[in-house]
Order: C-alpha cells, then structure tokens, then sequence
C-alpha cells in the first residue's frame, strides 16, 4: 500500500521547504555547490534503480538514501537477504540513520470501539473516561491562522524543551494548505492539539503537542482517542501513529517517553526493514 510519503500531497509540502520532486524523489541542493542529496522513502520492492540512476545523474546528487515500505514480518528472511543482496551489487549499504521512524503501531479502525478500548493499557483506557475537554475539529481547509499559531507556540516551546527540530510555523501553513481536506488539528483551547493527515484511508499521527495544565489534563490521550474516533467516522482503516523506538537505531533511545504514551494505545508494532545509502564519488570526479 502506497505510503504517506508517495502522496502527491505530501510532495507539494517538500516543494514548499524547498525541496524539488522528481519521479517520487526528493531532491535538495547543496548550496551554491552543483551538488544534491537525494531521499528515496517508503517506496514500494523491487525498485527501479535505473529511473533512480537517471535522476542521480540529473541532479549530480553525491548521496542517496532509500528507505523501503517493506515490513520485516512481511518480508521473510530469504527476500530480505535477495533485498540486500541486490543494494550491495548496486553500491548500496545498510544505513545506520534512517530518516523515517523504522519502527510504529498500527491500529485497526474496522475493529470497534469497544474492542479497541479493550485492547488499551488499563492506564489509558481509564483517563480516557475521566478525563473530559472541549475538543474543536477543524479540517486543513478552514483552519484559523490564529489558532494555528497558538498551538505553534505550544509545539515550539515543546521542541526546544525536548531538542528536537521541529517545523516552522510557515511550514505548519504550508502542510495544511498543502494536504487541505486531507488534514486536521484537534484543538483543546490553551491546552494542546493534534495535527492528523490522510492518505490511502490511513490516518496518520503527525504532531501532538500539549502545556503542562493540558499535560496535566491528559490532554495527549483524550486527543488521540478522539482522533482514532474520528479516523473511523471518515472510514479509515488505519490508524499510523509514525514512529516509536527502536532497539536497532540507538539514536531512537530518547524517543522512549512517547513511546510508552503510543503503547499505550494498543495495536499491532510495525518494523521496516530500514534503509540503504550510497555515497556517488564519481559525481565529484566529473568536475576534475
């Protein structure tokens, strides 16, 4: 099933960071140097290496990342072998910093409320029923730049908490515009929010910030669980909560805390096979 990151959608959004799109690639210039680094993500086995060998070519890009939309449960250990096999004859290696979350967790909207409640840790399921906000749904087409910018202020101030980069507020602009009717923030006024994103009736988890009184609150939780609720009522099949640790990448290892939060929702635990980089020397020997 094609990913999140193969959305046409989701390719007017890089533009708009300015990165080019070309044949489900991303492209980004390297400065004032005739140089690109090229990102390949969540594209679908076998690949077409030689459609990728014409873009590096293009775009004299001296670094290509792949990462695969390939399940390691779904794989099976001689495909995956044949997998690796074919990127090492091509100059490829396994990547030890992935881009993307390798590991996640799904949930199955077909199940029903009830059954999804059931299968949530006691802790979860418990602040979801005493817990009570005032939630206001506001789909991407008819978000209020006011509000946007007060959950901004939220999110920011998490980021810098938390170091970690995240989006400017021109960039939070730009993915609603860009993903339009495909998106929604769930507002809980002065408290929190969540951004939601659509895509091949898979709703995705994009970014969920909160204060300390929505923290408080539980204001994340009664968030999600209206999300999921929501995800159903738009006929999703899919919930994706896009990324928890995993034990292979150590750089993951400070994503524990959230981690624990999304587990407790339930769900069946995704792992992709991660990715493949290949360092182009020979893009730097054409200009000698």
């Amino acid at each position: 099933m094609e990913d999140l990151r193969q959305a046409k959608e989701y390719g007017k959004f890089m533009e708009s960071m300015g990165w080019g799109v070309e044949k489900g690639m991303f492209i980004k210039k390297l400065g004032i140097f005739p140089f690109s680094f090229i990102k390949y993500q969540r594209v679908e086995w076998p690949v077409d290496f030689k459609k990728i060998e014409t873009v590096v070519k293009k775009h004299r890009a001296i670094q290509v990342k792949i990462e695969l939309n390939e399940r390691v449960d779904k794989t099976g250990k001689k495909k995956l072998k044949q997998i690796k096999k074919e990127f090492l004859k091509r100059g490829y290696k396994k990547d030890k910093s992935p881009m993307l979350p390798t590991k996640t967790i799904w949930l199955d909207l077909k199940k029903s409320e009830k059954d999804l409640l059931k299968n949530m840790h006691s802790k979860t399921r418990y602040n979801i029923g005493k817990y009570k906000q005032k939630i206001k749904i506001i789909r991407g087409d008819k978000i209020d730049n006011k509000i946007l910018r007060e959950f901004y202020e939220i999110y920011s101030k998490n980021a810098k908490k938390q170091k970690f980069w995240g989006l400017k507020f021109k960039d939070l602009i730009n993915l609603f515009k860009c993903f339009g009717k495909k998106s929604y923030l769930l507002w809980v006024e002065n408290l929190g929010g969540l951004i939601l994103l659509m895509h091949n009736k898979t709703i995705y988890y994009s970014h969920n910030a909160a204060n300390n009184k929505g923290k408080s609150k539980f204001v994340p939780t009664i968030l999600v669980w209206e999300a999921i609720q929501l995800g159903k009522r738009l006929k999703c099949n899919k919930f994706d909560f896009e990324g928890i640790a995993d034990i292979r990448y150590r750089i993951t290892k400070k994503w524990e805390g959230f981690s624990r939060f999304k587990r407790g929702f339930g769900g069946n635990k995704v792992k992709y096979i991660g990715s493949f980089i290949r360092f182009n020397k020979e893009v730097l020997w054409q200009l000698k």
